[in-house]
């Protein structure tokens, strides 16, 4: 008989009706990579609904909207549901609200499972009363899934790097569009924040000979004005101020040549999803060089730029740079089938 395994989102984050972040993409993923080993569950809250089946889908009781005290006790109840349900079964916990599940294992977990927690960062052991909690609950976890060594040895457990998405080859890559079809030079897509440096981009790229596509709701309504300020009568840019659904998000990634990644402050330290689903997309990076796209350079899946000023578009915008930067894309990838063998290592042991 399989054994069961549940990749869990305790928080099980909604936005004006949807859920956001990366959490129904990594449970995709997971399901794909791991569904024929063993009895996969999806557990997540009443959203999840509207992304898995229900043979795929362990519901748990509530979403959660916001930080608030009542809706941390919203997830506490969920890790309840979830680690009576999963005893003697397998438990790979996605990050969200750390401390919050720190606290959960803390007082509801009792080691009748294999409990791995996925950490994409060190955030969670920053705070004083991070650190006091994960003292005590080290001795719970099994495994920490990460992106880097940093994160893994700061866990203190034994842990496994792979990159926060794994290329499942479940993509038809005949769907690609072709360089000439392409629609837009660049794109930037996904939640508007002033670290991802879209705006710095916009005012870099306005009225240049180059089209321009920049997409995503943006954090706040400050931000939004200084947006709409600066692609004003920018006729080279077109800008989506808005959530963008899954469908839209990878038509935008397929009808653009390169994803501009313009990060500073904490996106330029801790991994990207956006920066996997532009390469699964079959899209070269350009971006500022950042530890967080350090391997963006080293296997030459783009170009990176020390400062957006500084940047020369041309050098890019020809279909032979294109080519070369596809063909170790597509060598990455590859890759991938190995990460994903190591996982399945990892969460056997």
């Amino acid at each position: 008989m399989k054994k069961t395994v549940y990749i869990a989102d305790i928080r099980s984050n909604v936005i004006n009706g949807k859920s956001t972040g990366h959490f129904i993409p990594v449970a995709r993923m997971y399901k794909e990579i791991l569904q024929n080993d063993c009895n996969l569950k999806i557990a997540g809250g009443p959203i999840y609904n509207n992304y898995f089946d229900k043979e795929s889908l362990f519901q748990l009781p509530y979403n959660i909207s916001n930080t608030r005290l009542k809706d941390k006790i919203l997830s506490m109840k969920n890790c309840i549901k979830l680690f009576k349900q999963a005893q003697e079964e397998t438990i790979i916990l996605q990050q969200s609200s750390v401390i919050t599940a720190f606290i959960g294992i803390l007082l509801f977990y009792h080691k009748k499972s294999k409990l791995f927690l996925i950490q994409y960062s060190t955030e969670g052991l920053k705070s004083k009363i991070g650190k006091f909690i994960y003292k005590h609950i080290k001795h719970k976890i099994d495994g920490i899934i990460c992106p880097n060594d940093e994160v893994g040895k700061a866990f203190d457990r034994p842990y496994c790097v792979v990159p926060d998405y794994l290329y499942t080859n479940t993509e038809n890559n005949n769907s690609f569009t072709k360089y000439e079809e392409k629609k837009y030079d660049f794109c930037m897509v996904g939640r508007m924040c002033r670290e991802k440096g879209m705006l710095e981009a916009a005012h870099f790229l306005r009225n240049q000979p180059y089209q321009v596509l920049i997409a995503g709701k943006p954090e706040n309504e400050q931000l939004a004005q200084e947006m709409k300020n600066a692609c004003h009568n920018a006729k080279n840019i077109t800008l989506i101020m808005d959530y963008i659904s899954e469908e839209n998000y990878t038509q935008y990634l397929n009808e653009s040549r390169y994803c501009i990644l313009n990060y500073s402050g904490e996106y330029s330290q801790r991994s990207s999803g956006v920066v996997f689903d532009t390469l699964f997309a079959d899209v070269p990076v350009v971006g500022r060089e950042c530890k967080a796209l350090d391997f963006i350079k080293q296997k030459n899946l783009g170009l990176l730029f020390d400062n957006i000023n500084t940047f020369e578009p041309s050098i890019v915008l020809s279909k032979e740079v294109h080519e070369q930067y596809k063909k170790s894309i597509r060598e990455y990838r590859l890759e991938h089938l190995k990460y994903i063998k190591k996982l399945k290592a990892f969460l056997n042991n």
